[in-house]
């Protein structure tokens, strides 16, 4: 077997590369960032023999800039007759440590497949080539290795043929709203994809052999093992003969959906290792008694809701078609626990990129981009091309970096081998975690809050009977509930830029909650106990008496608690449902994951009857606002597709007349409220997406989700909101949560999963990317749905994403293990249609739940890739902490599995503020304004629910955002 070292570049892919790796080699390869090792210290082990080959990671950046590149740049200097294999910024690397230049694309390919045509050269043997060939690669580049400037000792050996295109092209018959499908293919220039030193065993592919959506990816990295094995003189392993396949058509996906296999390992056995248990589980099980107790919101409001709900969560499946289970607690029994974790306070501006700050503060005519506009000071390497224009296309040499190198914290990779931390990592402090128990006694700690949620995993861990792991269905029986805000990830990996105004983590240590199954209507109490303690038996005992007897009551006596309707006309009901969309993805494809079954999908008073959104009946999705007689009828209770932002030009005379009062839609009570307001203004935001863009155009990042938030200076009455938004925007990760010590509520309608753990150690993520809004006609609505899987720009978004998830769980899960059931499936919610996609594998053994957490965390559809180069660009743009907003929100459970969400669509009411984040990921066919629009499409729902929750029309708070300069 050949031990081959990988050297990364820190890029989101590298783990995609371990794995085909280890597949090829047998053996896991050796992880080093590029600043780990002094050259030195490397040409040491190189030159023992330690390793047979070498493959340098793509990555961010340019390899005439220091900092990006590293030691890679020695190593390709050296002349050591070892085997490398450079891929994407590798392959640029190795160009120009013989001399050749790089230069700017004719354009930047981010997420597009091409196909390739090459010279047979034994790096491609077994490969087709050529226009139909099936050899389609995905490719993420803006920078590209200029072919005549390649010095005699380097061959080329592969390049792009025929033209570009999504990685699930438009068919001919399909009409699509051009704005969102960006043309079905793109004809190319031949564009260089690989070299080869003439003496030396250096190669090189600007392409990406380790995505999801390139063919013959395993096969290039078997032929890079032969040649090593050849340049060693070693035998080669038999293999059954290559058989070439037959000319496919350039539209199949069989090919290009060919990377890893679809299919998983089996689960390990769900075993709680690590130590004796040290809790037993007590459970009652109510059956079928779900709607005869007035559903979820009615247990929940008799439970814990009818004084103030504080210290109470609410995990809440209200799109019970996708998400089967909902768990709700309060304050519980004698384990219970209030967790709060604030990271140390930052100091400094945020870190550079790569040397390079990115500035977005150009002023922008009309809105629109300036493509001149540079995000780099003159000083630096791409900054000193003040003629280059990333639009134009047109090829400019790029020069070296002048900037030192940054501090970066390397993403380690708890399941396989990487080495100790970069060297350019700081000593990171401890955040500062306090405990509050159910007595009242508060306790603080300086540690990590992950080391504090790993211990306390180790500490508490639930004895797993096969009675229980057969007859409950679900997951969560106790453990940890709460969320994980945004800046942690100056923890994993990222950068401590901004300080948020929330706490950067809360959690509830919950023993004792109730589970609610959607699907068979029933109801599970769970209570946690010590073993061998009569007094911590009988408490548990008690509790779920009391629970049932409490429950049973609402059988004489139910509470009406229910939000009352307003009728509504013939189209306001018809604005308000959508329709269904005949493309959305199967339910099934998640259901494993989540143990369901088939059964009734009806929850509380109203049901769904179209699996992606619909509503079978409006009338207990809204508030009552008969009493507000002042409130004007709404004419449109959904947005449409053309016109879904308010023109702010229109109203800007009428938000001018009520600057100061603001006078508001009045409620019944004739209370006035003042507007959301952008935290960045509309012309700030877009002059952020055209810095973004220039970035992308530069080869700092391949995507970047930029982010904003509404902000209004009165905090909402966030029960009542909370109620109204299940409602309005129901979602299969909706929660609501409230932390009473620090006046903090949260009201999420998230419809993205983060991360589960499931039973037997699988881990599933299911990443959104691509967003269409409704309409209220069928066939318009289907249209959308229709152009949204086939949209370039959309596609290109959700691959780059599902790369970068299989690399995050390529890093803590089993070789061979990592796969993709589902890809850029359509999803259909109550106002939008999502790309959805799903991405599975098995952890290893060795790594805990914890870990695998943290090196994921945070979801890569909020940050964009290269995640940690993204990251930086986007502390730099944002200018402030994301807080709640972008992190994850879940349980994190004692019998070893987690369920978190991605926190979006979400409401946080905390310090007299009601803060709304939305944002979107901005990709190089990104339009400037059409990214603003989608921001404000995403904050619709929260403002539709804050408005009806008031007592206002739906629009009412969307109408009178004050959205800055204009």
């Amino acid at each position: 077997m050949l031990k081959t070292l990988l050297i990364d570049n820190y890029d989101s892919y590298t783990y995609n590369l371990f794995q085909l790796i280890s597949k090829v080699n047998g053996a896991d390869p050796e992880v080093f960032t590029n600043d780990q090792l002094t050259w030195l210290a490397l040409s040491e082990l190189l030159c023992s023999g330690t390793y047979d080959n070498v493959v340098i990671s793509p990555g961010p950046g340019t390899p005439n800039c220091a900092s990006d590149i590293g030691v890679c740049a020695d190593l390709l200097q050296a002349n050591l007759q070892i085997p490398i294999l450079g891929v994407c910024m590798g392959m640029q690397a190795l160009a120009v440590a013989f001399g050749a230049s790089i230069q700017h694309a004719p354009e930047p390919i981010h997420g597009r497949v091409s196909q390739i045509q090459h010279t047979s050269h034994k790096l491609f043997k077994h490969i087709p080539s050529g226009v139909g060939s099936g050899f389609s690669v995905v490719r993420y580049h803006s920078l590209a290795v200029q072919e005549a400037s390649l010095p005699a000792c380097l061959q080329p050996i592969a390049w792009t043929c025929g033209s570009h295109q999504a990685l699930r092209p438009i068919t001919p018959q399909v009409d699509t709203d051009p704005s969102r499908a960006h043309g079905d293919s793109h004809t190319a220039d031949q564009v260089l994809q690989g070299i080869a030193h003439s003496s030396l065993p250096y190669y090189g592919v600007q392409f990406h052999p380790e995505s999801i959506g390139t063919a013959f990816g395993f096969q290039l990295l078997q032929n890079f093992h032969d040649l090593t094995v050849e340049h060693h003189g070693l035998q080669l392993p038999d293999r059954l003969p290559k058989q070439l396949p037959k000319q496919l058509s350039e539209k199949s996906t069989d090919l290009i959906i060919g990377g890893p296999e679809r299919s998983a390992l089996p689960p390990s056995p769900w075993e709680h290792g690590g130590g004796p248990a040290s809790l037993t589980l007590r459970w009652q099980k109510l059956e079928g008694l779900l709607g005869e107790v007035g559903g979820t919101e009615g247990l929940f409001m008799h439970l814990h809701g009818q004084h103030c709900p504080q210290d109470t969560f609410w995990l809440d499946s209200s799109a019970s078609d996708r998400g089967r289970f909902s768990y709700f607690g309060g304050r519980g029994g004698p384990l219970w626990q209030r967790i709060s974790y604030k990271l140390p306070t930052p100091t400094g501006s945020p870190a550079p990129v790569g040397g390079r700050l990115p500035a977005s503060d150009k002023p922008l005519e009309d809105g629109g981009t300036d493509p001149s506009a540079h995000p780099y000071p003159p000083s630096s390497g791409l900054g000193s091309q003040p003629e280059h224009s990333p639009q134009a296309g047109m090829p400019q040499q790029l020069h070296a970096c002048s900037h030192p190198p940054h501090s970066r914290a390397p993403r380690q990779a708890p399941g396989h081998h990487q080495h100790a931390r970069s060297r350019r990592q700081a000593d990171r402090q401890h955040g500062s975690l306090t405990v509050e128990d159910v007595s009242g006694n508060i306790t603080q700690h300086q540690t990590s809050v992950w080391d504090h949620l790993g211990h306390q995993l180790k500490v508490h861990r639930i004895d797993i009977h096969d009675e229980s792991a057969q007859q409950l269905p679900f997951d969560f029986w106790g453990g940890f509930v709460g969320y994980l805000g945004y800046e942690l990830k100056a923890e994993c990996g990222g950068d401590n830029a901004h300080e948020a105004a929330t706490p950067d983590a809360a959690m509830f240590l919950a023993d004792r909650l109730v589970a609610v199954d959607h699907h068979q209507m029933d109801v599970y109490l769970l209570a946690l106990a010590q073993p061998g303690s009569d007094s911590s038996e009988s408490t548990a005992q008690d509790w779920l008496h009391t629970t049932a007897a409490s429950i049973h009551s609402l059988l004489h006596h139910p509470l009406h608690t229910p939000l009352q309707p307003r009728p509504l006309s013939s189209q306001s009901r018809r604005s308000l449902m959508g329709s269904a969309s005949s493309l959305a993805g199967s339910s099934q494809t998640h259901q494993h994951m989540d143990t369901a079954s088939s059964g009734a999908m009806s929850e509380d008073n109203w049901s769904h009857v179209d699996q992606r959104g619909s509503f079978s009946s409006l009338d207990s999705c809204l508030l009552d606002c008969s009493a507000s007689a002042t409130a004007p009828e709404p004419t449109d209770w959904l947005p449409s597709a053309v016109s879904v932002i308010p023109n702010e030009q229109l109203h800007l005379h009428q938000r001018q007349q009520q600057q100061g009062s603001l006078q508001q839609y009045q409620l019944g009570k004739g209370i006035a409220h003042p507007p959301f307001k952008l935290a960045r203004s509309k012309q700030q935001y877009l002059r952020d997406v055209a810095a973004c863009q220039r970035a992308l155009h530069d080869g700092d990042s391949y995507e970047i989700c930029l982010t904003t938030a509404l902000v209004r200076p009165e905090a909402a009455d966030a029960l009542q909101l909370y109620r109204t938004l299940r409602k309005v925007n129901p979602a299969p990760y909706a929660a609501w949560m409230s932390f009473g010590a620090d006046d903090l509520q949260i009201c999420c309608s998230s419809p993205e999963r983060f991360l589960k753990g499931g039973r037997g150690g699988l881990l599933e993520a299911r990443p959104i990317k691509g967003t269409a809004p409704r309409s209220a006609d069928p066939e318009e609505d289907r249209a959308a749905a229709i152009a949204l899987a086939h949209s370039e720009k959309d596609q290109a978004e959700n691959l780059m994403v599902v790369d970068l998830l299989r690399n995050d769980l390529g890093r803590v899960c089993r070789v061979g293990s990592v796969h993709v059931p589902a890809l850029m499936e359509v999803e259909s919610f109550a106002t939008v249609h999502q790309l959805v996609s799903t991405i599975r594998g098995q952890r290893q053994s060795q790594v805990s739940l914890i870990d695998a957490i943290r090196a994921a965390f945070p979801g890569g559809s909020m940050t964009g890739a290269p995640k940690v180069r993204s990251m930086q660009i986007l502390d730099t743009l944002e200018q402030e902490a994301r807080g709640i907003y972008s992190g994850s929100l879940g349980f994190i459970g004692f019998n070893d599995t987690c369920d978190l969400n991605i926190v979006i669509r979400t409401a946080v009411v905390h310090g007299g503020q009601t803060r709304i984040g939305a944002g979107g990921a901005i990709v190089v066919q990104s339009d400037t304004q059409g990214e603003y629009d989608e921001m404000r499409l995403k904050a619709m729902a929260l403002l539709k629910a804050v408005s009806l929750s008031e007592g206002a029309g739906p629009l009412a708070a969307a109408d009178q955002v004050d959205v800055g300069d204009l």
